[in-house]
C-alpha cells in the first residue's frame, strides 16, 4: 500500500516527468526507493537512473518536500542525462533545469532535522611523539580482524593507545 506521502511524491514526479518530455524530449521514470536516513532529504543517482528518498523528513514537511526536494532529486538525473556525468552536481546545468521544473535551485534543505547520532571513537597510536588517531568503530574492527592501517609520517602500523593513569 502506497503512504499519502508516496502519493503525493508520485503524483509530482508524473508531472515533472510530463514538464522534462515536453522542455527536453527525454523520458524519465527512474526507480524510487524511501530508505534514505539521517539529515539528507534525497539522493540522486544519474548512471543509475535512481532516487532515494528520506521518508521521515518527507512525512514532517510535506509541502516543501514535494515542491523542493522532488524536483531537485529529479533535476540530477535529467542533468546528468542531458549534460553527462562530468558537470558539477549544483552547478548551472542543474541550476537551469531546476528552473525548468519551477524550482528554486537551493543546494541544500532547509528542514529541521534530529541531531545524527555520535559515532564512538578509538584512540590509536604509532611512534611518533604525541600522535593520536581517533579512529572509527568500522576502522577499529577491521584492526581488529587483521587489516593494517600505518601513520603516514612514520609508517608504523597503528596501534590502540595505551590507558592513561
Amino acid at each position: 500500500m502506497v503512504s499519502g506521502i508516496e502519493h503525493r511524491v508520485q503524483r509530482k514526479l508524473g508531472t515533472l516527468f510530463m514538464l522534462v518530455l515536453e522542455r527536453y524530449g527525454m523520458v524519465m521514470r527512474p526507480e524510487v526507493a524511501w530508505d534514505l536516513r539521517g539529515q539528507a532529504a534525497g539522493q540522486a543517482n544519474g548512471r543509475r537512473n535512481f532516487i532515494r528518498f528520506n521518508r521521515e523528513l518527507a512525512e514532517r514537511y510535506p509541502d516543501e518536500f514535494v515542491a523542493q526536494t522532488v524536483p531537485h532529486e529529479l533535476a540530477h538525473l535529467v542533468a546528468f542525462k542531458k549534460f553527462g556525468g562530468r558537470i558539477r552536481p549544483h552547478g548551472r546545468e542543474w541550476q537551469a533545469v531546476m528552473i525548468a521544473l519551477g524550482a528554486e535551485p537551493r543546494r541544500t534543505h532547509r528542514f529541521e532535522v534530529t541531531p545524527v547520532r555520535k559515532l564512538k571513537r578509538f584512540a590509536y597510536q604509532c611512534h611518533c611523539p604525541d600522535s593520536e588517531y581517533q579512529l572509527t568503530a568500522i576502522r577499529h574492527n577491521r584492526i581488529q580482524r587483521g587489516h593494517v592501517y600505518v601513520c603516514k609520517r612514520c609508517l608504523q602500523p597503528l596501534e590502540p593507545k595505551a590507558a592513561d593513569h
